[in-house]
């Protein structure tokens, strides 16, 4: 303005000039825009393969607590089949009751991953 009252520059010159000026913010701002799309873009896509691995990885975690729970099984049953080797029913009765207890948790488990 300063300009134009000076008479540095015509006043139909510095109204292009301000156009240009508004042209290249518009692209400037769609360049702002083109790069915020591309950086969100590919954070959806990591989200979605972070979403798979922790759902890879829960799964597994069922899977190995599975096997703990089976192994704990085993391990009694075989204490039971040694007590009754032995013959020592105070030990079958102990090893009946661990024999139950696990049961009833693999019962508890299997209908907490049916839900």
């Amino acid at each position: 303005m300063k300009a134009i009252k000076r008479k540095e520059i015509e006043r139909a010159d510095a109204q292009l000039i301000f156009q240009d000026e508004i042209v290249l913010r518009q692209k400037a701002n769609g360049l702002y825009i083109d790069a915020a799309n591309c950086v969100v873009s590919e954070l959806v896509e990591s989200q979605k393969s972070m979403m798979n691995t922790i759902g890879t990885a829960r799964q597994r975690l069922k899977n190995i607590k599975n096997i703990a729970m089976f192994i704990d099984l085993t391990a009694d049953l075989i204490v039971l089949a040694a007590a009754i080797s032995a013959a020592k029913p105070p030990a079958i009765l102990a090893a009946l009751k661990e024999i139950k207890k696990d049961c009833e948790e693999m019962s508890q488990s299997t209908k907490r991953q049916q839900q």
